[in-house]
């Protein structure tokens, strides 16, 4: 598997939210995604090799990909290849979780790839086992924070890990406890002031806390149950920053649209996948799109005219391009210090792209074992046919055997019934022979002692 960011790379670093979302991950999947995160795209992604680097067996390193999987910090992408019609995998990583229209958007990109066949390109869901594992977790977990009171530390907003970046940790957006600063930094007043956000202790006007009633009714049923049972500051903020350029209704339908639109309703259904992060899919149903410039752009359809926005389209098809043109987000713009492009060479049995010297194969690591593997599947198989073709041999040779000295017996049997026949019919042919010649004597004696019954004899 290769591993593909899901978005332009930045910088090796963890989002604050990301290392708060306990309930979706433990030690084990934060500390692989953070592995992940630091690598390159192309670097091929072995489990095996990262559990024995780092002390770690395999099940446990397959336990930490599950509860990646299952919170969308980790997408695997199944796809096939034009040129041989064979499978190949790629493993799309996020700092925070992944969207269903980002997921959808890196789908139609890998579709639109040219040695990629179009339509084929598919999630690859987390195994059972991962899904009983994060809801295990999340059992566990989510009574415990709901019960929590009084955290004496905020949560950064997402207005302000916009202004840094996204997984930015910035000063502007670092949360540290009151004791320790006591004071918010010029920047990060200036972004909960753009986002609209309350300040500490400060209570909300009575317009504002009416249309935050309005909107939180709006949250799907399923989705109120797994909220925890106080308001959660990163999605007051978030909240309060949709409020700021959009009415309460418009924000209620856009929960509701991405609330089926990105997949969370079929995830919540029984039988779903669930849902990792229920805080983390409530900010992403009310939190402003940051990715288009146009005010009035509404989740790329404008709301005065109804129209597409013509911005979003452009948007959509320039990042398509540079995936298929492998043109990196800067337009080829290399940062200080990053290191040379390195050689590319191409898989001859699944053209995946590795770095470096290709090797005398041209085979990478995957249709290198699976050659080997079917070379030696190949071998067995022919020793089996060779054995099985002797077998077969030994068998017919023994039968005929038995088929030739079951002939032999049944002829010399027939042989000797023959034999038989012929010396009785010539002991009876003697037999009658001799009764003749005893009958021819008798009469020729009577015939000399008495020759007057000569005239009464049959004979004549």
């Amino acid at each position: 598997m290769r591993k593909r960011s899901g978005r332009p790379p930045k910088f090796a670093a963890v989002p604050n939210e990301t290392i708060d979302n306990a309930v979706a991950l433990d030690f084990m999947a934060l500390a692989l995604l953070t592995v992940l995160l630091r690598h390159q795209d192309g670097w091929e992604i072995t489990l095996k090799e990262i559990g024995e680097k780092y002390g770690y067996g395999r099940d446990a390193m397959a336990g930490a990909m599950g509860l990646l999987q299952v919170a969308q910090y980790v997408v695997k992408v199944r796809y096939q290849l034009v040129e041989n019609n064979q499978w190949a995998t790629e493993v799309v990583v996020y700092e925070v979780p992944a969207t269903d229209e980002e997921i959808q958007d890196l789908l139609e990109t890998i579709d639109a790839e040219p040695q990629v066949r179009p339509g084929t390109a598919e999630v690859i869901q987390p195994t059972k086992k991962a899904f009983e594992a994060a809801a295990k977790r999340r059992e566990k977990l989510l009574p415990r924070q709901r019960g929590q009171k009084g955290i004496n530390f905020t949560v950064p907003s997402r207005g302000a890990a916009a202004a840094g970046g996204r997984g930015s940790q910035g000063k502007a957006a670092e949360a540290k406890p009151p004791a320790q600063q006591p004071r918010k930094t010029a920047a990060a007043k200036s972004t909960r002031a753009a986002a609209g956000a309350k300040a500490p202790g400060k209570r909300l006007s009575r317009e504002q806390a009416a249309a935050m009633r309005l909107v939180e009714e709006a949250f799907p049923t399923e989705l109120q149950l797994l909220l925890p049972s106080y308001r959660p500051a990163v999605l007051r903020d978030a909240i309060l920053e949709a409020l700021d350029s959009r009415t309460a209704d418009v924000v209620a339908e856009r929960i509701k649209r991405r609330w089926w639109k990105h997949g969370y309703e079929e995830a919540a259904a029984p039988g779903g996948k669930g849902i990792g992060s229920p805080v983390g899919v409530a900010v992403a149903l009310v939190r402003p799109s940051t990715d288009c410039p146009e005010p009035m752009c509404e989740d790329g359809v404008i709301l005065d005219t109804s129209l597409p926005c013509r911005t979003c389209k452009q948007r959509r098809e320039d990042h398509k391009a540079d995936r298929v043109t492998g043109v990196p987000e800067q337009r080829g713009e290399t940062s200080p210090g990053a290191a040379p492009t390195r050689t590319r060479w191409k898989c001859r049995g699944c053209t995946t792209l590795g770095r470096g010297e290709a090797p005398e194969d041209r085979l990478c690591r995957q249709c290198r074992r699976e050659t080997e593997e079917a070379e030696a599947a190949a071998r067995a198989l022919q020793e089996r046919l060779l054995q099985a073709e002797e077998e077969r041999k030994r068998i017919a040779a023994e039968q005929w055997d038995a088929m030739l000295e079951e002939a032999y017996a049944e002829h010399a049997e027939r042989e000797q019934a023959a034999a038989e026949e012929r010396a009785r019919q010539e002991e009876q042919a003697r037999r009658r022979a001799e009764e003749e010649a005893e009958r021819r004597r008798l009469q020729e004696e009577i015939a000399r002692q008495h020759p007057e019954l000569l005239a009464y004899s049959q004979t004549g």
